[in-house]
C-alpha cells in the first residue's frame, strides 16, 4: 500500500503513532491485518450517493502500538506476537490504559515455533534421536558449545554485588557448576538410561529448576538409593516423557494465562535479584524476597524469565510454568511479593518513597562507575 493511496482511517493512526514517536508504516499496518493481528477499519456512509470512507477503530490505536513497540528489524512477526502476549494486561506504555490481549491462535502458533526453535529443545531432541557412543559424544560437544555461548550474568548476582562493592578491576564468572548441570539435563531429557547417574541426575534437576523447594542434598542421596535399587530407570522414563511442543499446540487460553502470569511473577522476582547484584539500596522488602527464592530454589529460574521477559526465549518459562505442579511454587512467591511489596523500595526514616531509593541508587552506580 502506498502513500497515495492510504486510507484516511490509516492515515489518522499513523499520525497518532508518530506522536507517540513510533515509526510505522501503511504497508507494516497492512501486514498486521492479513496476519489477523489488527482489525480492519469500519465504512461509513457518507451519504447522497458520495460512497463511503473508513473510520479509525480505537481498539486499533492501542494494537498497533505495542505491535510497533514489540516489532524490530528483521525481526519474525512471531516473535513480535510472542512479546505481544507478554506485554498483555500490563499499562501501556503511552497511557495507563492495559495492552491488549493479542488473538489467541497466533499466541500459540508463535509459543509452538518459539519452541521448536529454541536450541534448548534442539538438544534434547537430538539427545533422543542418540543411538551409539559417536552421537552421545556429539551430543556433549554441541551442548557445551551452546552453553559457552549462551549469555548470562557473572555467577550469583550476590558475588556480583560483593565483586562491586570491592571494587574489583576484572569482575570474571567463576566455574559454572549449573551450565555443566545443565548439560546433564539435557541428556537425561533425552539420552537412553544408563547416560546419567543419580548424583548426575539430582544435580541436573536442582540446577534445571525442575523440582524447586526440595534440598539438593536430600534430592541426591534419594536418586543414588533409586539407581541401587534399580528404579532410576523408571523416574527417568517419567522425565522423558513430557514434550513441551505437544503441550503448547494444544495448551488452552487459560492454562497459557495461568504460565505467563507465574512468569510475570518469577520475572519480577528475578529482576530485584539482578538489581541486587548492580547495587540498587537494599531494603528488608528486598531481603524477604531473595530469601524465598533461595528457599525454593528458584534462583536461576527468576533471573532467567527476567532477562527474556519479552523475548523469544521466554517461551521456554512459559513451558516450564505449563505444568500445573509449578502453580503452588508461584503462588507462594506471591504471597511474600504481596506481603512485602510495601518494603520493596522503601526503608522506614531512611527511604521513604521509590523515587528517593533510585536516586540513591543513581549515585551509587556513578560513584562505582567513577571507581
Amino acid at each position: 500500500m502506498t502513500r497515495d493511496n492510504t486510507s484516511p482511517a490509516d492515515q489518522e493512526l499513523l499520525k497518532l503513532l508518530h506522536d507517540r514517536d513510533l515509526a510505522v508504516s501503511a504497508a507494516q499496518l497492512e501486514r498486521w491485518r492479513r496476519a489477523g493481528l489488527l482489525p480492519r477499519h469500519a465504512r461509513k456512509a457518507l451519504g447522497r450517493g458520495r460512497g463511503s470512507t473508513s473510520v479509525l477503530d480505537p481498539r486499533a490505536v492501542e494494537i498497533a502500538d505495542v505491535l510497533a513497540r514489540c516489532s524490530g528489524q528483521g525481526r519474525d512477526l512471531r516473535a513480535t506476537i510472542l512479546a505481544w502476549y507478554m506485554r498483555a494486561g500490563t499499562p501501556g506504555a503511552h497511557s495507563q490504559k492495559p495492552v491488549p490481549e493479542p488473538p489467541f491462535e497466533p499466541v500459540r502458533d508463535a509459543l509452538v515455533w518459539a519452541l521448536r526453535r529454541s536450541p534448548v529443545q534442539r538438544l534434547i531432541e537430538q539427545a533422543r534421536r542418540a543411538r551409539d557412543d559417536t552421537d552421545t559424544d556429539a551430543l556433549y560437544a554441541d551442548a557445551e558449545k551452546f552453553l559457552a555461548r549462551a549469555p548470562g550474568p557473572f555467577g550469583h548476582p550476590a558475588r556480583m554485588r560483593e565483586a562491586l562493592l570491592d571494587n574489583a578491576q576484572d569482575i570474571q564468572p567463576p566455574a559454572c557448576r549449573g551450565q555443566r548441570s545443565l548439560v546433564h539435563l539435557v541428556a537425561l531429557l533425552g539420552l537412553p538410561q544408563g547416560e546419567v547417574s543419580g548424583e548426575t541426575f539430582a544435580e541436573a534437576m536442582t540446577a534445571g529448576g525442575l523440582l524447586p523447594g526440595v534440598d539438593g542434598a536430600t534430592l541426591a542421596a534419594a536418586f543414588e538409593q533409586a539407581e541401587r535399587d534399580g528404579i532410576l530407570e523408571k523416574i527417568l522414563r517419567m522425565a522423558q516423557q513430557r514434550d513441551v511442543v505437544t503441550e503448547a499446540r494444544t495448551v488452552s487460553p487459560e492454562r497459557l494465562n495461568h504460565a505467563r502470569e507465574a512468569t510475570r511473577v518469577l520475572a519480577f522476582c528475578g529482576s530485584l535479584y539482578l538489581m541486587h547484584g548492580l547495587l540498587l539500596p537494599d531494603t528488608p522488602g528486598q531481603q524477604a524476597i531473595r530469601a524465598r527464592i533461595d528457599e525454593l530454589g528458584l534462583g536461576e529460574v527468576t533471573l532467567t524469565a527476567a532477562r527474556c521477559f519479552d523475548k523469544v526465549e521466554a517461551a521456554n518459562v512459559l513451558s516450564f510454568c505449563l505444568d500445573p505442579s509449578f502453580d503452588h511454587l508461584a503462588e507462594q512467591l506471591s504471597e511474600v511479593m504481596t506481603e512485602h511489596m510495601a518494603g520493596v523500595f522503601r526503608v522506614a526514616g531512611e527511604l521513604d518513597s521509590a523515587e528517593g531509593l533510585m536516586t540513591q541508587w543513581l549515585a551509587v552506580l556513578q560513584s562505582a562507575t567513577k571507581q
